[in-house]
């Protein structure tokens, strides 16, 4: 296996450890994608739950404000 390239302006791999492309050619982070795809669908939603919840509580934060 080929050592990751890294991107001259990021700093970024080109490749992961498993020599996948980290980015896709229109800068979409296939890592993440990838971590989200291997999660259950019930991780998955509460994942979201839990991210939903912190975005409702910091918009309750700017109202009160």
């Amino acid at each position: 296996m080929s050592e990751p390239r890294n991107d001259a302006r990021t700093g970024a791999a080109d490749e992961d450890a498993e020599g996948l492309p980290v980015y896709a050619e229109d800068g979409t982070d296939l890592t993440v994608i990838r971590w989200m795809l291997a999660l259950s669908a019930e991780e998955r939603l509460r994942w979201l739950q839990s991210h939903m919840q912190a975005v409702a509580a910091l918009t309750r934060d700017q109202a009160d404000a």
